[in-house]
């Protein structure tokens, strides 16, 4: 088998694995949970690998013509805080600490994560590493003030934390990656860039199943109540993936453009999400940002799965039909 074919059945299996890699996590936390305090460490591979094949003039691009950035981060902090917060107000009136969960977790950044999933499916990884440095730079404008318009709390959030784990695992490591990649020409992304891709894949399940850990509680303690705020938090965040397809094809944007908007917009960073309800909110309100854990990676491998059906790396336009 080539790597070209390892590859292949690696992405072809992956809707697959990464269900049964949640379940071993969930199922045996004491055992898996070792794996947790390798998680920055594998996470500064996978965007090293993932960032392997850019160029400066491909970030260069991306920062010239920034629409496609721009839809993603009104996506992320104006449109879908506010379908979360019309949800919230609409469902869990009743459940006023609930609710704030709901909303807080749409106010965190996008998710880190999102960068290996735009690898994987063959997306723009320039545009989506400058949207994860970007969104995390301005996390710290963004979180409080979305905090104090649609959560209605003043609390003085510090994202500090947050700002510089994100540049250990996202900035730091891609930098790195654009140097060596440039200091070689851009032979070492042409040459190793099928390894590299493997290695993105594998790396990105690691971190899955060491994240999955975390979680087991959660799915022990579920009651009807927790059962419904896990099925609204699905929905809701499923539709951060379409709008970010839509705003995509909207903008006539090209496949890797395309792909790179659906992750940046879909997925976000639950660490940041949790640490901020755990330090700031009441109990009830950290839930519905955690169990976003339980189906975060799951919808990420499903929604990989459409594109590669509906959006092949062949035909490059925007024929994705949801």
């Amino acid at each position: 088998m080539t790597v070209s074919q390892a590859n292949r059945a690696i992405s072809r299996a992956m809707p697959f694995v990464v269900p049964s890699a949640m379940a071993l996590g969930i199922l045996l936390p004491g055992i898996v949970g070792r794996l947790v305090p390798a998680v920055p460490a594998v996470f500064f591979v996978v965007v090293f690998a993932g960032s392997a094949a850019l160029r400066l003039t491909s970030i260069r691009d991306v920062l010239r013509r920034p629409a496609p950035l721009l839809a993603i981060l009104a996506i992320l902090h104006t449109v879908m805080p506010v379908l979360a917060w019309a949800v919230a107000r609409v469902g869990f009136a009743a459940h006023p600490d609930i609710a704030e969960g709901v909303i807080l977790e749409f106010l965190a950044p996008t998710a880190s994560a999102g960068f290996a999933w735009i690898s994987i499916c063959g997306g723009s990884t320039p545009l989506g590493l400058v949207a994860v440095f970007a969104d995390t730079v301005l996390s710290p404008v963004f979180i409080p003030l979305g905090v104090r318009v649609f959560i209605g709390s003043n609390v003085a959030i510090s994202t500090s934390s947050l700002a510089w784990d994100m540049a250990v695992m996202i900035l730091i490591p891609g930098v790195l990656a654009v140097l060596v990649n440039e200091a070689s020409g851009g032979r070492c992304g042409r040459r190793a860039g099928p390894w590299l891709e493997i290695v993105v894949k594998l790396g990105i399940l690691l971190v899955i199943l060491a994240s999955a850990t975390r979680i087991a509680p959660l799915v022990r303690t579920l009651n009807p109540l927790l059962a419904v705020v896990t099925a609204v938090m699905f929905l809701v965040s499923a539709a951060g993936y379409l709008l970010g397809w839509a705003a995509g094809r909207a903008m006539r944007r090209d496949r890797g453009d395309v792909v790179a908007m659906i992750y940046g917009s879909g997925m976000r960073n639950i660490n940041a999400g949790a640490v901020i309800a755990v330090s700031y909110f009441p109990a009830a309100t950290v839930f519905p940002v955690i169990v976003s854990t339980l189906f975060q990676q799951v919808t990420a491998a499903l929604v990989a799965a459409v594109i590669r059906r509906r959006l092949p790396r062949e035909g490059g336009g925007l024929g994705m039909r949801l």
